[in-house]
């Protein structure tokens, strides 16, 4: 979070709020039970989920369990074995965009099913926010998951486009990665993207029954 936009919090409060966003992200059903992590900035260190918050505990975490970095990779507050391999690349955006202050990975299923049926070419999609609500950049297919490759990709393709407000990056096989100035701000994005997603899919269904009714 930077500091002319937003107080910064101090670890209690970071980790209880980052504890609440986890569980809500769950429940709104933006991630599922087979990966992802959130995390926020605080100051000069980042707040983050660990590694299996998603099938260990279900997205139900105690702010304890939460953990505390700093942007070199160590452990400040938290269980240092339970550092998730995500981690690198979420240290990777903060340390590249300082206007970044939260990142979720997360498997959004119309997103995961939008880039596994070719939706958008890879690249850079859009610039704007519309159409999608948020600039959108799609990595190329066959990058492995969590390699310098991979996350270099990630942050490579949302350097082209303006990220405060949101900006999310479609990544074939892994998931959604969406970096806002702040939380707030990120739960909108993903809120905001998935519903263009599910419109851009209801329109389409009601043109097709349209074309079948017309042709009969």
């Amino acid at each position: 979070m930077t500091a002319d936009r937003t107080p910064v919090l101090d670890r209690d409060d970071a980790r209880r709020l980052l504890a609440a966003v986890a569980a809500l992200l769950y429940e709104r059903r933006h991630t599922e039970l087979q990966g992802g992590n959130v995390s926020l900035r605080m100051g000069d260190e980042v707040v983050i989920t660990p590694t299996r918050a998603s099938d260990r505990w279900g997205w139900r975490l105690a702010p304890e369990e939460t953990l505390v970095m700093d942007f070199a990779g160590a452990v400040l507050a938290g269980d240092a074995t339970k550092v998730s391999r995500e981690t690198t690349l979420h240290l990777w955006l903060y340390r590249d965009f300082p206007e970044v202050g939260s990142v979720f990975h997360l498997h959004q299923a119309e997103a995961l099913g939008a880039v596994a049926a070719g939706r958008w070419p890879a690249g850079v999609v859009t610039r704007s926010a519309e159409p999608y609500g948020a600039p959108l950049v799609v990595l190329e297919s066959g990058l492995p998951a969590q390699t310098e490759a991979h996350d270099g990709r990630v942050a490579a393709l949302l350097a082209q486009v303006p990220r405060a407000d949101g900006a999310i990056s479609m990544s074939p096989g892994h998931g959604l990665v969406s970096v806002a100035r702040d939380v707030e701000t990120n739960i909108r994005t993903v809120e905001v993207f998935r519903q263009r997603l599910r419109l851009e899919r209801l329109r389409a269904r009601l043109r097709s029954a349209a074309a079948a009714g017309g042709a009969k």
